[in-house]
């Protein structure tokens, strides 16, 4: 490194230093960089715009087919108004397969951020994707996550 070169120049000590980082390697890439809709076996944040909620998950589909069923599902159930009482009722008949965006929606009257959604890790690996969902559910607070 240049300070090691720097104190053994005092001692007439002469080094050969390759720097660390290099114009090539800041401007030159290759690749170009994929989008976030095109990706596959993925972990992912969905923010809400009213609350600050996020909503972590993963699919081993392409991100975009993934974030498009959450999308007309909330929008399929957020049309209905109800009173607390019909709230209650509705909640006990409603399908309880549906996503945790979806109950977000309907039961606290929030607007979810679809274009603030984006991939946050990815692994090809079924069982340790769903461990790295879990550990990014518990490092990110609040979550709308059941």
């Amino acid at each position: 490194t240049e300070p090691l070169e720097r104190l053994f120049k005092k001692y007439s000590i002469s080094t050969a230093v390759k720097p660390k980082t290099t114009l090539r390697g800041l401007l030159v890439h290759p690749k170009d960089k994929l989008d976030d809709t095109v990706k596959t076996d993925c972990v992912y944040k969905i923010p809400c715009k009213t609350c600050k909620k996020v909503y972590i998950g993963e699919t081993g589909r392409t991100f975009g087919v993934r974030l498009e069923e959450h999308r007309k599902e909330a929008e399929n159930m957020g049309g209905a108004i109800y009173t607390r009482a019909q709230r209650r009722e509705a909640e006990k008949e409603e399908n309880l397969n549906r996503s945790a965006v979806t109950d977000h929606t309907t039961r606290d009257n929030c607007v979810i951020d679809w274009e603030g959604a984006k991939v946050i890790d990815r692994e090809d690996n079924r069982r340790t994707r769903w461990i790295k969902e879990e550990i990014w559910i518990r490092k990110s607070t609040p979550v709308m996550n059941r």
